[in-house]
């Protein structure tokens, strides 16, 4: 999920983007991908443990204020609703997380090379 919020400004970006710049930003996705799983990944294994994000809700009361149509300002109470994100250590095993980092290391390889040559293709069929 925190994935998708990371490239929401490159969605805006591409809009305003020239065909050129559009072209290369859809061919490195897949490259851009693999490079943050695998730092996500090589985090988790320095850790030793994965991050994950959960919301917390919590209700209470707040002191609301309000004006009535003589323009006199009251305060009551109000029910409130507070939404926080929390970091939550999750348990993982090692020699899987090893091994998945081993194999987008080997996935990153072969995107890169196909990177290169659809990222010269864009510069020739959108010269600037």
């Amino acid at each position: 999920m925190r994935f998708l919020f990371a490239l929401a400004p490159v969605a805006l970006l591409v809009a305003c983007a020239s065909p050129q710049q559009q072209c290369l930003t859809n061919v490195t996705q897949e490259l851009r991908v693999n490079a943050y799983l695998i730092a996500q990944t090589q985090a988790n294994l320095d850790r030793g443990y994965a991050i994950d994000r959960e919301q917390r809700v919590s209700r209470g009361f707040d002191m609301c204020r309000s004006r009535d149509e003589d323009g006199h300002i009251s305060t009551t109470m109000c029910r409130s609703t507070k939404v926080r994100n929390v970091d939550v250590p999750q348990a993982i095993n090692l020699d899987v997380e090893r091994g998945t980092l081993d194999q987008l290391l080997a996935k990153r390889a072969i995107l890169e090379r196909q990177a290169t040559a659809a990222t010269a293709q864009c510069r020739a069929l959108y010269p600037q």
